[in-house]
């Protein structure tokens, strides 16, 4: 299990709480774009043209903005079957090499995706169809990786600095 991370390490009155609303928002007018496009197609015969990329777009927006806020909230899933083999020391030990190692990987991948971004944007790259600019959403992604790695990162130490009691 995850150690009690009560004292959170962002304060309350959150920015991951606005970017969550924000992945919310987008969540729901995928809803009812899907929604219109199935009405659309069905009842009139008429699809929306490109559909498909605003939704792969909108689905990059809902899960990088919404990253932030489950990661402060401890929300993401996890498989637990060693815990009571480990012990409450093998626990603490396993939440620390779990950040340190999300950590490490989310730098490579925001590195990656700090250039991808760049080059995105030096290019003018777009989708296919509805000639979108391709380098906001990738510009989404390197902020909900950073904010990962950096919410990880304060949660790791503050689990060192002051340990607390491991659910």
């Amino acid at each position: 299990m995850t150690p009690d991370l009560e004292d959170r390490p962002l304060p309350r009155g959150r920015f991951d709480i606005w970017l969550a609303m924000g992945s919310a928002m987008v969540l729901g007018l995928m809803m009812l774009f899907v929604f219109a496009g199935v009405v659309m197609r069905y009842a009139f015969n008429a699809p929306i043209l490109g559909a498909n990329e605003v939704l792969e777009l909108a689905s990059v927006a809902v899960v990088m903005l919404a990253i932030p806020y489950c990661t402060v909230e401890d929300g993401h899933v996890r498989i637990d079957l060693l815990d009571g083999a480990l012990g409450r020391l093998g626990r603490w030990i396993t939440e620390i090499l779990y950040r340190v190692v999300g950590v490490a990987v989310l730098f490579f991948v925001t590195r990656s995706y700090f250039d991808r971004t760049l080059d995105a944007w030096a290019y003018a790259d777009t989708t296919n169809l509805l000639r979108i600019p391709i380098w906001p959403f990738y510009g989404l992604v390197l902020i909900g990786m950073g904010l990962f790695a950096a919410i990880l990162a304060l949660q790791m130490l503050r689990m060192i600095l002051r340990p607390g009691p491991i659910r």
